[in-house]
């Protein structure tokens, strides 16, 4: 089998300039921005609560869980309240990817994956601040 590279790095060319097309289309869209910039921010604040919770901690291991019916659940170190904020920004990155498979068929489409994401990175600083609450109050 003879692999044409020519014509290999053709395909990835044009594949690179119908990505950047789709792109450059989806955020002309002025809502789109916004999510994108609310959600970028949240995630921003997710990050800064993660390592305002990392810097303050004196000892190794922190409470990552709490259960109200049966006490601490989870223990961890403390660089494992990063996952939060990776997990947000992996969200956001997988709906924007989604997006641009189908932001020609549906607007609403956009609407809900981006709100999506905006909800569960509020869920996200959320739990963050309850791991706050829970080693330091």
């Amino acid at each position: 089998m003879v692999i044409d590279w020519y014509k290999l790095l053709d395909n990835i060319h044009l594949g690179r300039a119908r990505l950047v097309e789709a792109v450059t289309r989806l955020i002309s869209f002025n809502f789109v921005r916004f999510y994108l910039l609310f959600l970028f921010g949240l995630n921003i604040i997710n990050w800064l609560l993660a390592f305002y919770v990392n810097k303050n901690v004196s000892q190794n291991l922190v409470v990552l869980h709490y259960n109200v019916n049966l006490g601490v659940n989870l223990i961890g170190q403390a660089t494992d309240i990063y996952i939060i904020p990776v997990l947000g920004l992996a969200l956001i990155t997988i709906n924007f990817i989604l997006l641009l498979n189908v932001y020609r068929k549906n607007k609403f489409l956009i609407h809900l994956l981006l709100g999506f994401s905006l909800l569960i990175n509020l869920f996200l600083i959320a739990s963050t601040a309850s791991i706050y609450l829970i080693n330091f109050r």
